[in-house]
């Protein structure tokens, strides 16, 4: 049987009737003016004749694999939904993206994706500042890879140009900030040491929350990893003396839900005895009972401007309305650090009005 001559791109454009050029245009999704009607006969010829790019030949032309890096702690809560993002950012400028969990930074598991990501010839990398090591991110770079970190710090800039963090050291010192206006006699921040530099920024934005106030206000800081749930709440109790409310910001708002459980199991009124306010907005925050004051993680700007900045490294081009909005905030910037603010929703877990 004569095996059947596979459609090429010459082909897609005769059966749509327009120029090859508008065919690649559609085909890598490139920014250029077309109307929807040109891309719906691209893309219905595109399936009637079964056409399928010639992916190496055009990566060995370019000297690009149109491919792209991600590198995260985990797959939960706010990692996944940032992938999603992401993933939708650099669709847009035509690349595919390849997501990776750092399995609890295991050195091995770290080997394998580094290797994997050389032999892909991936064109450039995202990765949390602590889902991959420095040392290992420098064997990266040395190939050329253009990389971008979100939530790191302390990063050198040979190693990254830019570092996209959130600003978690400004919104703990809101916390604290809101407690004490709020008639909390004693605050705690009940953190994570796992979280590492994300724990740290948490802190360093908890004691400045407090301000000339150290001194007066009565304050500690918890490791829940070490003291468990009940044994956080246990210690900010007898720390606190007879002071009421008591105001505890915690790492995350699956920290503040186990401590809400374990209010209701004492007897423990939330929020006229504790006063609870977490971090990420995760959705279950605004069902629980009482529903739990948090900070927004601004997903959306942070996935649009890591997208820019590494396409923009890459020589891409970068549609007006991201490039504008990037320009804005690397005019802000301190260092090669980029701080995104992030917004306090409050809810019954602060007040019960």
């Amino acid at each position: 049987m004569k095996k059947s001559k596979q459609a090429t791109i010459v082909d897609v454009a005769s059966e749509a009737g327009v120029s090859i050029a508008t065919v690649s245009n559609v085909i890598n999704r490139r920014k250029v003016p077309m109307s929807p009607e040109t891309i719906r006969k691209v893309e219905e010829a595109v399936v009637r004749l079964g056409y399928r790019r010639n992916v190496m030949a055009t990566n060995l032309s370019r000297r690009r694999s149109n491919e792209l890096g991600l590198i995260l702690p985990h797959f939960g809560g706010y990692y996944g939904r940032f992938a999603e993002k992401l993933e939708q950012r650099f669709h847009s400028y035509g690349y595919h993206l390849s997501v990776f969990s750092a399995a609890g930074m295991d050195p091995e598991v770290e080997t394998r994706h580094i290797e994997h990501l050389l032999q892909r010839r991936v064109d450039g990398l995202v990765s949390h500042g602590l889902a991959i090591s420095m040392h290992s991110t420098q064997q990266l770079v040395g190939e050329g890879t253009p990389l971008v970190i979100f939530n790191g710090w302390g990063w050198p800039n040979e190693i990254t140009k830019l570092a996209v963090n959130l600003d978690f050291a400004k919104a703990s010192s809101q916390a604290v900030q809101y407690f004490l206006s709020h008639g909390c006699r004693a605050v705690f921040y009940a953190g994570r040491r796992k979280g590492m530099g994300a724990n740290e920024q948490r802190i360093q934005g908890f004691l400045a929350g407090l301000g000339d106030r150290s001194e007066t206000i009565v304050h500690a800081l918890l490791d829940a990893g070490e003291l468990g749930v009940a044994g956080t709440l246990k210690e900010a109790i007898r720390v606190s003396g007879e002071l009421r409310p008591i105001g505890i910001y915690t790492f995350n708002d699956a920290l503040a839900l186990e401590l809400i459980a374990e209010c209701h199991a004492r007897g423990i009124r939330v929020p006229e005895d504790v006063q609870l306010i977490g971090m990420d907005n995760e959705h279950f925050a605004k069902a629980s009972i009482p529903s739990i004051t948090s900070f927004e993680m601004p997903v959306e700007l942070q996935t649009r401007l890591v997208a820019a900045f590494l396409m923009r490294q890459m020589g891409e081009d970068v549609d007006v309305e991201s490039a504008m909005e990037l320009d804005s905030y690397l005019a802000q910037m301190k260092g090669h650090e980029l701080l995104i603010d992030m917004e306090m929703v409050v809810r019954k877990s602060t007040h019960n009005e």
